[in-house]
């Protein structure tokens, strides 16, 4: 996958077509999910590819912004062992089956849910895991492109065109979300393509988020990348835990893309950053 090229181009979409999506494409993305990225190889899944009429009027009411599920031909239920980090994982795991679908033409969107056991008994699963993630697929009635003209490494930074195409889609820019050596360092974008790092924190940032929140903080210590991020009353612990893997994701895929492979460790480092209480330090990866 051009994962740069996805990452510019792809949104979550809320309306769909009644189309289904072709056998052949579904089978194929079945296939790509049981054997896609992951976080921690070791948590157990178990991916299931289900259609509208086995989903939408079971879990409506039940799953969804308010219990407001998003009618959709097709959905994902992640189910995971449950274990340490087994959220940033499904976080991980959703975000790569979506991208990969937006790669053969099929939209998607993040679905919230409050409670596992209320969707396993109303989708009657039988299974010894956790609800981990759920989405919605097909496709779209609609596209809506992310950024226009994105800048690419070389080139100067004036001449990016980082028009929206809503007010919805504003994001960040990255002195604000990206810190040299210490918090509230906000880094140059020279200082990111001196240290080719550019593409993978200029993408990471552009990871969907809980209500668009963007919680998520780097801190570049050298060869050491931290994610930090906000824990605040707003957004609830799994919200904060999803959120970290898909922005985990953006960065290690493209920086394989552009530079190396890296792999993330989860957990706090010691705090020599000035990072404040209200940050939380997820994981930390060499690059």
């Amino acid at each position: 996958m051009d994962y740069k090229e996805i990452i510019e181009n792809k949104s979550s979409v809320r309306e769909y077509k009644e189309k289904p999506v072709d056998e052949k494409i579904m089978i194929q993305l079945g296939d790509f999910a049981n054997h896609c990225p992951r976080l921690i190889d070791d948590i157990a899944l178990d991916i299931r590819l289900m259609d509208k009429d086995d989903v939408y009027h079971q879990l409506n009411g039940f799953a969804g912004y308010h219990g407001i599920l998003i009618e959709a031909p097709h959905y994902v239920i992640v189910l995971s062992e449950q274990k340490e980090h087994y959220i940033e994982n499904a976080g991980y795991v959703g975000e790569s089956i979506s991208m990969k679908a937006f790669e053969m033409g099929i939209d998607s969107c993040w679905i919230s849910f409050e409670d596992s056991k209320t969707v396993i008994e109303k989708l009657n699963l039988v299974t010894d895991k956790t609800v981990a993630a759920i989405l919605s697929f097909g496709y779209g009635k609609k596209k809506t492109t992310k950024f226009l003209g994105a800048l690419k490494t070389g080139d100067n930074y004036t001449k990016a065109d980082i028009r929206k195409k809503d007010e919805y889609s504003k994001i960040l820019p990255l002195e604000q979300m990206v810190y040299i050596d210490k918090w509230g360092e906000g880094a140059d974008v020279s200082t990111l393509l001196e240290r080719a790092l550019y593409d993978p924190m200029d993408c990471a940032r552009k990871a969907p988020s809980t209500l668009n929140r963007q919680p998520w903080r780097f801190i570049i210590d050298k060869g050491t990348i931290i994610l930090t991020v906000k824990d605040d009353v707003e957004s609830s612990d799994y919200e904060e835990s999803i959120d970290a893997g898909i922005s985990m994701l953006y960065f290690a895929t493209v920086m394989e893309q552009t530079l190396c492979k890296v792999k993330w460790t989860l957990g706090p480092v010691e705090n020599i950053y000035g990072i404040p209480e209200d940050y939380k330090i997820v994981a930390s990866c060499q690059a």
